[in-house]
């Protein structure tokens, strides 16, 4: 009888021992994730960065007029980051692999080439609450979509846009980006596979 109750510890103490090595190695696998997350976000930001920069350098910081800026044109001024073309792919793609997009947009009704646009494809959610909430100087508006999407969404979205008027459009001002309520983050970032699309406006 003693020697049932031994082994019936033992088993119970094997059980537990198993049950934590499961949940360890959950916890490193999520961990692991995590972190993969973090080094593509950091890279987005450091493209995305860049490409501005290069922009503002060779286009003017204070620049009204950005016709015939296309991805062709991007690509050849080199506005886009080395790094961007990898090994095993035609065209600049972001951290997560995503395709990327570039081009003029308008800045009010009659100014139709005083702004441009920087699509990033491909992105997990994570990625996508990361991105958008990011702020820059000379942002006008972000825009979150859980699919690929096409060029030019903010085309009609201008410096004295109101917010209430394009909140339905998954889009937001410069000025919201920091405070975004987390319910409408999860609305707008709403693809369940790295599927989502981040869309800037620049002036």
């Amino acid at each position: 009888m003693a020697n049932f109750k031994k082994q019936k510890v033992g088993l119970i103490y094997k059980l537990a021992a198993f049950v934590a090595f499961l949940f360890l190695g959950y916890l490193g696998i999520r961990s692991y994730k995590n972190s993969v997350e973090k080094l593509k976000i950091n890279g987005c930001i450091d493209e995305l960065g860049e490409i501005t920069r290069n922009i503002q350098d060779m286009m003017g910081k204070n620049s009204s007029n950005y016709e015939g800026l296309d991805y062709k044109l991007a690509v050849s001024l080199k506005f886009f980051p080395k790094k961007m073309f990898r090994e095993g792919f035609n065209e600049a793609v972001n951290s997560y692999l995503g395709g990327v997009d570039l081009f003029s947009s308008s800045l009010s009704g009659d100014n139709h080439t005083g702004a441009y646009e920087i699509s990033f494809q491909g992105l997990s959610k994570m990625g996508c609450q990361a991105l958008i909430k990011l702020k820059f100087d000379n942002l006008i508006a972000v825009g979150g979509y859980p699919s690929a999407t096409p060029s030019g969404v903010l085309d009609e979205i201008y410096a004295s846009t109101q917010p209430k008027d394009i909140k339905s459009r998954n889009i937001l001002k410069s000025e919201e980006t920091g405070f975004i309520n987390p319910d409408i983050l999860e609305a707008i970032c709403g693809c369940s596979d790295d599927t989502c699309t981040v869309v800037w406006k620049f002036r």
